[in-house]
């Protein structure tokens, strides 16, 4: 089985490239599950219900957050309309939401877990006995986290801790893609799988906007960058009797 997973959806320009070119990324990738990170979909913070509609009409079969899941306050409303989108388990609030889902693919069962790392982050918790947490009596052939952190080492740590326990943990949040794919005891691991945005960008923030910030301290309000997008992912190659990953490839599509 082929799971496709898209990073960090920026803003519009993101959002846009991904619901255009999804389509075509899966028949190049032979994906017959895909999993799409959207907190930054709603120009650069949050995500709506309409936004959710739209890229699961694109293909995605699951979205993921991240520190930002709630930053439009009317999801808090939406998201029990949306049952394919998942929030980090250890953030609050805590009642809002789900932090796990299983869908069923190819007669498997594919559960996909949201966490957020402890370092830099707004946390409630350590992943690790989150994770531990969620896991009990969890009933599922593959199990895919997006772990949303700040933090390398913790990254790194987490996945190794795990790695005998479930198929992947693929980093997101930092919107900048790691060359550190790898297998580790059959589970694919990347510390981040990159962004899904505009590519002449400061994190996908507009350059100006960062410059003024830094340099002159004038309050700013994340103006997302425009133009030219790059797309992030990653292809986990999973075996389908052992249900352990075998091969993790990094996906980069540069603009021209």
């Amino acid at each position: 089985m082929n799971i496709l997973f898209l990073g960090d959806v920026v803003a519009r320009s993101g959002r846009e490239a991904v619901v255009r070119d999804l389509p075509a990324l899966q028949r190049e990738y032979g994906a017959d599950f895909t999993i799409v990170n959207g907190e930054n979909a709603a120009h650069g913070k949050g995500i709506t219900k309409k936004i959710y509609k739209q890229l699961m009409a694109a293909g995605a079969d699951v979205i993921t957050l991240g520190n930002h899941a709630f930053s439009k306050r009317e999801i808090l409303d939406d998201i029990n309309d949306c049952p394919a989108m998942i929030r980090p388990a250890n953030m609050e609030p805590l009642h809002a939401g789900s932090s796990c889902v299983i869908k069923e693919c190819h007669g498997k069962r594919i559960a996909v877990i949201n966490i957020l790392g402890m370092a830099f982050m707004n946390a409630t918790a350590h992943p690790i006995p989150v994770m531990e947490e969620l896991m009990k009596g969890l009933e599922a052939d593959i199990i895919i986290v997006d772990l949303h952190g700040e933090a390398t080492s913790e990254k790194i740590l987490f996945a190794r801790y795990f790695s005998g326990k479930v198929t992947a943990v693929i980093g997101t949040h930092t919107h900048v893609q790691t060359a550190d794919e790898t297998i580790i005891n059959g589970c694919a691991f990347i510390t981040d799988t990159g962004m899904c945005g505009p590519y002449d960008s400061v994190l996908g923030r507009d350059t100006g906007e960062v410059l003024s910030r830094l340099l002159d301290d004038m309050p700013t309000y994340y103006k997302p960058a425009s133009g030219r997008v790059v797309i992030c992912g990653c292809l986990i190659e999973v075996d389908d009797e052992t249900n352990r990953a075998v091969r993790i490839t990094r996906i980069q599509k540069r603009p021209e």
